[in-house]
């Protein structure tokens, strides 16, 4: 539990201090660094792997909800579970892309669509 806090400081304090270079490109740690083909082998298997990926995708969209200006759940109309099935869909059909940016495509995807605030009850 404590490797993954550390995981979602990183990857917010990588947010904080930019985004991106001036080429659009990032640096990717961790499980998103990997391609969307050990994503699809991991969904297929199950198991331990398969619950690391839904961690680290877990921590991505988190991390996202705190950072982004103006966003209180990145979902917006879906949840995790559709977010899911849009990666399964992304992966398989583009096995060699990176991950962080198959997640970071989902978010651009789904960003005019997000909440910006708290549901009221």
């Amino acid at each position: 539990m404590i490797r993954q806090y550390i995981v979602m400081i990183m990857l917010l304090l990588s947010f904080a201090v930019s985004a991106k270079d001036n080429r659009q490109q990032f640096a990717t740690y961790g499980l998103g660094a990997e391609p969307c083909s050990s994503y699809n082998h991991a969904r297929s298997a199950g198991g331990e792997r398969e619950l690391q990926m839904r961690q680290w995708l877990a921590g991505y969209v988190t991390a996202f909800n705190l950072i982004v200006k103006d966003t209180y759940d990145i979902f917006g109309s879906t949840d995790y579970d559709g977010m899911i099935e849009w990666l399964d869909d992304r992966c398989n059909k583009y096995p060699r892309a990176n991950l962080s940016n198959t997640v970071a495509r989902f978010t651009e995807i789904t960003f005019s669509y997000r909440k910006q605030y708290m549901p009221q009850k």
